[in-house]
């Protein structure tokens, strides 16, 4: 039985792909995140490459979490750290307070005593997701600040996804709220 179905050519995708002065040209998502001393630059590439799939507002790169040019940040990213606005702060939570002052909602993504299945959590926009280092997570005193802290459902044995992933996950599901929930 044969079927119409076929995968993409890679010279079919490039053809498809949008000029980098129509990315710029379009609007952007109104969301941001705060990368608060990400260890791993493969990750922060690898966010950088989300952040542009997703056309998000921008990346917040604090503390120590590493920032282009760097091969490792690359590697993953392919050329996204180009694409995406960043801007790099020796504090995501001074930066945190001027953001929320400004009347963005900030989000943290952290297993906290209060956090909000983030199936059910009441995000607004324009909103500033905040993930943390890969071993100690979001630092105390921005959980504090936190209009909301989200948690990922996890049913495995696992509490936890890599940083990356669940910076995928969250950046997707404010993505899909804002483009069709008109939240």
């Amino acid at each position: 039985m044969s079927s119409a179905r076929r995968k993409f050519t890679d010279v079919e995708l490039k053809q498809a792909r949008p000029s980098l002065d129509e990315v710029r040209n379009r609007p952007r998502l109104p969301i941001y995140a705060i990368l608060e001393n990400v260890r791993s630059l493969y990750n922060v590439g690898s966010m950088f490459r989300t952040a542009d799939a997703l056309h998000m507002a921008g990346l917040y790169l604090c503390g120590y979490t590493g920032f282009p040019p760097r091969r490792e940040i690359t590697k993953t990213a392919l050329g996204a750290e180009h694409t995406v606005p960043w801007e790099k702060h020796a504090s995501a939570l001074e930066l945190a307070r001027d953001l929320q002052a400004k009347g963005m909602q900030i989000v943290v993504l952290e297993q906290t005593t209060d956090a909000v299945d983030f199936w059910e959590a009441p995000l607004r926009f324009p909103a500033c997701f905040v993930v943390g280092n890969e071993v100690v997570g979001v630092s105390d005193e921005l959980v504090d600040l936190a209009d909301l802290c989200l948690e990922l459902p996890m049913a495995g044995i696992k509490q936890s996804l890599n940083v990356a992933t669940a910076f995928g996950v969250i950046g997707f599901e404010l993505s899909r709220r804002h483009r069709y929930l008109d939240t």
